[in-house]
């Protein structure tokens, strides 16, 4: 029996070794020299901001402030999406709840971000926002939806509506780019209580199957020029929740410390892509978006900065992962073409004339890394 675990677990350490080695502080890249074409020749950008759950008010969130800024230069030809977890640790409580004026600052948080911002603003749910996966999620995620639209009186603001699955379709860009943003409430696929249109098995694959039909007409919609998903949970990860851990993780406790790293890489929690709902989730999404060349998909969750590509095998897909607003936690080095990073921060994708960016910030201010996901085709 011994034996069998050490050969089960060299796998896994093998993986936790190879992972060990991130970026420190005093390694930060930077990009000195844009290679980006000229913002004159900027048509659209959307700014990624998640897992803003901890962001303080007074003074602004350092990485929320460098992106009010941006926002502001960036104009009406632009959008903000909020990648979910809006509120840590369990979303809006009552208001009589002991949490409740706590709660209510991460998100006025975000909204001073956004004060006089012309572009469009939309945010997302994480399991955060849903009572950490609690019994009353439902009601925690349909509390914090009216609070933040009355707050932001922008209209309708947090998508998909009434804890459903989705998609919502928001119509951005503008007469040069004709750009749909897909928003998806990927916690409703995972979340273990009472949701909308889920209350038997049988009801929950009738909506699961109706919502994957519907994201999959809105990313073939063939009107629309680019089409960029956006949900809390990533596809791929090579943060925590994708089964990636640092080096000290195995070694504290002993073996325990390896077994975890195993769990969380074979059969993980409800929140890490290797459990059953959550591969299930993937491979559906992923399947989907085959149809449409290229797709971007960007969300939150691990707490981190990631961008990851796919070709041939994906017949390119980009990922994103822009979940460190607040919060930070562990990213492993990327195997192939990318970039990873534990810093607080967000990303942007930008649309030229030409082309498509990404680029990451961090709460100073530095432009850390930037990559040309695609070129837009010519007329």
């Amino acid at each position: 029996m011994k034996k069998l675990l050490t050969i089960l677990l060299i796998p896994v350490i093998i993986s936790g070794c190879v992972s060990s080695k991130g970026p420190s502080p005093d390694e930060i890249p930077v990009v000195e020299n844009s290679s980006q074409p000229d913002e004159s020749e900027r048509i659209y950008s959307v700014f990624l901001a998640g897992d803003a759950g901890y962001a303080s008010l007074d003074p602004l969130e350092p990485s929320l402030s460098v992106l009010k800024k941006q926002l502001h230069q960036a104009g009406e030809q632009s959008a903000v999406i909020f990648l979910g977890d809006n509120i840590y640790p369990d979303g809006l409580p009552p208001e009589n709840h002991k949490s409740r004026s706590k709660a209510e600052k991460y998100l006025q948080a975000q909204f001073k971000t956004v004060e006089d911002y012309e572009g469009k603003v939309v945010f997302v749910a994480g399991n955060h926002d849903w009572n950490s996966s609690g019994e009353n999620g439902l009601e925690y995620v349909q509390r914090q939806e009216c609070f933040i639209e009355e707050s932001l009186n922008r209209g309708n603001v947090f998508l998909p509506d009434d804890g459903l699955p989705g998609p919502a379709v928001v119509n951005a860009g503008n007469e040069e780019v004709n750009l749909s943003i897909v928003a998806l409430n990927t916690q409703w696929w995972l979340h273990p209580y009472n949701k909308p249109g889920a209350e038997t098995d049988s009801a929950f694959n009738a909506t699961s199957d109706q919502a994957f039909e519907q994201v999959r007409e809105a990313v073939t919609d063939e009107k629309a020029d680019q089409v960029l998903v956006v949900g809390h949970h990533p596809m791929y990860s090579n943060g925590n929740n994708g089964g990636k851990f640092p080096l000290k993780t195995h070694l504290l406790p002993p073996v325990g410390g390896s077994l975890y790293v195993l769990y969380r890489n074979i059969w993980g929690t409800s929140q890490d892509i290797a459990s059953r709902k959550y591969s299930k989730l993937k491979d559906q999404l992923t399947t989907v978006f085959t149809e449409r060349e290229p797709i971007i998909y960007a969300s939150g969750h691990d707490h981190n900065l990631q961008y990851l590509t796919f070709g041939d095998e994906r017949r390119n897909q980009y990922y994103i992962v822009s979940g460190s607003v607040s919060v930070t936690s562990f990213v492993k080095n990327p195997d192939r073409p990318g970039f990873g990073i534990q810093q607080r921060g967000f990303s942007v994708v930008h649309y030229y004339k030409t082309g498509i960016w990404v680029e990451f910030w961090n709460e100073d201010g530095t432009r850390l890394f930037e990559q040309k996901l695609s070129d837009l085709p010519k007329e």
